[in-house]
């Protein structure tokens, strides 16, 4: 099971954007790198997120989100890809919204997927590769108890949850969830596909 280690900058990145944009849902890129962490007392390499950069061309909806525009989402690649030395676009986060949505994948969101392999994989050579999704499944609340302002957050066996307080009465839950969506050729030229996916464990540095 691979560990992913959410930092605090990636982490406020992926609630606000799903928070702002609800109820429709929103999407973006996810930057990061292999590092070090202790982990039970044991130093072990995992997944940094180190930012979360959410699109803001997109073509929004109450139950999906697509590239409204394909070359300003190439830009912010681009630009993500240049600016941030050392690290690389790991992949993606979006969000699922209202009573229905899940943190998991859809057959629409592995379609969504095999096509961000394939914007990527332009002028690239071809080999099986590895695409890091984040689902955010939120869900918006109101309170008969006033809750503090700010965010409290749960650990699951693999999943994170978040409770995010924007005023006494009204907030969001939200439940997070990360998995590893592994893509090749599939014969034809700039056509790939969904040949795996796993779960990874989603973990907070201040949760350790």
């Amino acid at each position: 099971m691979d560990n992913i280690v959410v930092e605090r900058s990636a982490f406020v990145g992926l609630v606000t954007s799903a928070v702002e944009a609800y109820n429709r849902e929103t999407n973006g890129f996810l930057v990061g790198n292999r590092g070090t962490r202790i982990m039970r007392q044991r130093p072990r390499e995992v997944t940094v997120l180190r930012a979360a950069y959410p699109l803001q061309t997109e073509d929004r909806k109450p139950n999906w989100v697509s590239h409204g525009n394909e070359k300003a989402a190439k830009r912010a690649r681009g630009a993500i890809e240049n600016l941030d030395v050392g690290y690389a676009v790991l992949g993606g986060f979006h969000s699922h919204t209202g009573q229905d949505g899940a943190a998991s994948l859809s057959r629409t969101d592995l379609d969504y997927v095999a096509d961000e392999l394939r914007r990527i994989s332009r002028g690239r050579p071809a080999e099986r590769v590895q695409w890091l999704e984040v689902v955010l499944a939120l869900k918006r609340r109101e309170w008969s108890r006033n809750h503090e302002l700010g965010w409290t957050t749960r650990a699951y066996r693999r999943k994170l949850g978040c409770t995010v307080a924007l005023d006494p009465t009204h907030g969001y839950d939200m439940t997070i969830g990360g998995f590893w969506v592994e893509g090749e050729p599939d014969g034809e030229p700039g056509r790939w596909d969904v040949v795996g996916t796993s779960e990874a464990r989603l973990l907070l540095p201040w949760n350790q």
